[in-house]
């Protein structure tokens, strides 16, 4: 895996160089890249990155000014790497952290990652206050600093990492800003692709150094919400009324004093008490737990009242996001030209002699090759999936009969499993009595042993797996030249194989059609049935993440559906 550091910077030559020493002190040792894009700015930060060409492995762009989420998407790119990790330019790096990332991915790959954040010593008082703010479970900012469900994460772009498939796919960050990043990380799970938290993978973030500034952020993070929500109203939350519902309620205090009830005022200072005393043994410093105070009030009202007048014009006068909030929008630079782009590339890279050459082919040759050769089309990967009696297989045989080459994943598992060297590994691992009087594999006695046990069942899943998918993209390879081919497996999402699709087709039918047919194929019992249907994932979970839905009750209409899924996907 190479990672490709992404960091857009506009006007901040000075956070660009604590950011690139505290990369200088990393403890990678692999090599990775850093691609800096200049959005813009009039005081840039170039000389600083030629005193890093020595140190580090930099790309330096200049580009006009489209705003943060087009220019990460700029330097993505230009970028060489299959992994894209993303800093603001305020943010300090860890020496651990790509280490860290590294750790996280090999340990449970995911397209898409965020991190958390904290501040360093060295931060100023005020800085240390709104990162409390920020990140403190007492605050909405507990999303920041961890406390988000892991599996179910919506990074933020001052640490985040994507995947170049992901990126592609997504097209990456919209032209909001803020909230380009949640509404990225919604875009992706509608694509299929998962998030995580990768806790240890925190940077230090320095954030606004000012009331001022703190209070106008805060306040686009608030008008930004409402707006996703219309985007995407699957996912509200109530507890982005939070702060609305804070700043509503320091009003009706207040209206309650003219009844002479102060109950709702003790329970904010008993709020903004807690608050100080928190944040001054968390920062062992008291001054830093007024600071809070002032941090916390900031971002409840800044934010409860963006979301509050973005909510009004967004659901209630029924504007346009673009109308409503102009401000919050880039016009982004697709299809302009950059006005000036510099590569620093340093003396430790190693560039091969034919570079010249290749860049000239690059710029010159193959623009002019386009216009006579004809133009490759992809072979899109269809994959298709679907419970146990749900007729996936039938499916798979009649797009097979249409002359389409589709890869049975249970048959090829079979197969792969049968290769000289997975069966030495297997005896290996398990001992040479899963081994029959036919010198193949006894599968009785390996499915004995992995029977109800996760762990043996992890050590064979680790030697078959990566197998099976090696031999799955040898048949890609063999089969480039058609223009849709299919993979069916029943556990496309459980096992990631959906990651390697352009579609997803998931096969549906009535529960008891699919235990009436499991019955009459195989001889087995009702309970057992439901046993195995309840360990899979459900229709319900396979049509959210699915591209086409094919309910299979009725075979003729099934081939109908096919037909016109096919044809779609042809054209």
């Amino acid at each position: 895996m190479f990672f490709s550091i992404i960091i857009p910077v506009y006007n901040r030559p000075d956070e660009i160089k604590e950011l690139l020493d505290s990369l200088v002190l990393s403890n990678y040792k692999k090599d990775y890249e850093i691609v800096i894009v200049e959005d813009g700015s009039s005081i840039t930060c170039q000389e600083v990155v030629k005193s890093f060409v020595d140190k580090l492995s930099i790309s330096y762009y200049f580009k006009t000014n489209s705003g943060p989420g087009d220019s990460r998407n700029f330097g993505m790119k230009k970028a060489k790497g299959d992994y894209f990790l993303i800093f603001d330019s305020d943010c300090i790096i860890p020496s651990q952290y790509l280490s860290e990332v590294e750790k996280e991915l090999k340990l449970a790959y995911v397209d898409c990652f965020g991190g958390p954040d904290k501040a360093l010593k060295s931060f100023s008082n005020i800085q240390k206050a709104i990162n409390f703010a920020m990140t403190s479970f007492l605050t909405t900012g507990g999303i920041r600093g961890g406390s988000e469900k892991i599996d179910k994460f919506q990074p933020r772009s001052f640490n985040m990492g994507i995947s170049k498939k992901a990126f592609e796919a997504s097209n990456g960050f919209g032209n909001i800003h803020p909230g380009e990043d949640p509404d990225l990380s919604i875009r992706l799970w509608k694509l299929g692709f998962d998030t995580r938290l990768f806790v240890n993978a925190f940077v230090y973030h320095k954030r606004r150094i000012d009331w001022d500034k703190f209070s106008v952020q805060v306040s686009k993070f608030g008008k930004a919400r409402p707006i996703l929500n219309h985007w995407y109203p699957e996912y509200k939350k109530i507890t982005y009324w939070f702060p609305s519902i804070f700043v509503i309620g320091i009003f009706i205090s207040f209206a309650a004093l003219f009844f002479l009830f102060d109950w709702f005022l003790k329970l904010y200072f008993l709020y903004f008490l807690i608050i100080f005393i928190v944040s001054s043994i968390q920062n062992k410093n008291p001054l830093i737990g007024l600071l809070s105070i002032i941090a916390v009030w900031k971002q409840f009202i800044g934010y409860g009242l963006g979301f509050l007048e973005s909510f009004f014009k967004i659901n209630l006068l029924r504007k346009q996001p673009k109308q409503a909030f102009p401000e919050l929008f880039f016009k982004t630079n697709e299809g302009n030209e950059v006005k000036e782009e510099t590569i620093i590339l340093p003396k430790k890279q190693h560039i091969p002699i034919h570079e010249a050459v290749e860049k000239t082919i690059e710029k010159v040759v193959k623009p002019i090759a386009k216009i006579v050769e004809p133009i490759e089309k992809k072979t899109k990967i269809i994959g298709l999936t679907g419970g146990i009696g749900s007729g996936k297989t039938t499916v798979a045989n009649y797009m097979q009969s249409k002359g389409i080459p589709v890869y049975i994943s249970d048959v090829e598992a079979k197969r792969v499993m049968d290769f000289p060297e997975i069966i030495s590994k297997i005896v290996k691992e398990f001992g040479i009595d899963v081994i029959g009087t036919n010198n193949l594999l006894d599968r009785e006695k390996l499915a004995a042993i992995v029977f109800n046990n996760p762990d043996q069942l992890k050590k064979l899943n680790a030697i078959v797996h990566p197998a099976v998918k090696e031999h799955f993209d040898n048949w890609v390879l063999s089969n480039k030249n058609q223009s849709i081919i299919v993979k069916e497996t029943a556990i496309l999402f459980e096992s990631g194989s959906y990651k390697d699709c352009d579609v997803i087709i998931s096969v549906v039918a009535p529960l008891e059609t699919r235990i009436s047919r499991v019955i009459k194929r195989d001889t087995t019992t009702r309970e057992k049935i439901l046993q195995r249907i309840n360990n899979q994932l459900s229709d319900e979970e396979r049509i959210e993440r699915s591209n086409y839905v094919i309910n299979n009750e009725n075979f003729d209409n099934t081939k109908q559906k096919v037909d016109e899924i096919l044809n779609s996907l042809k054209n």
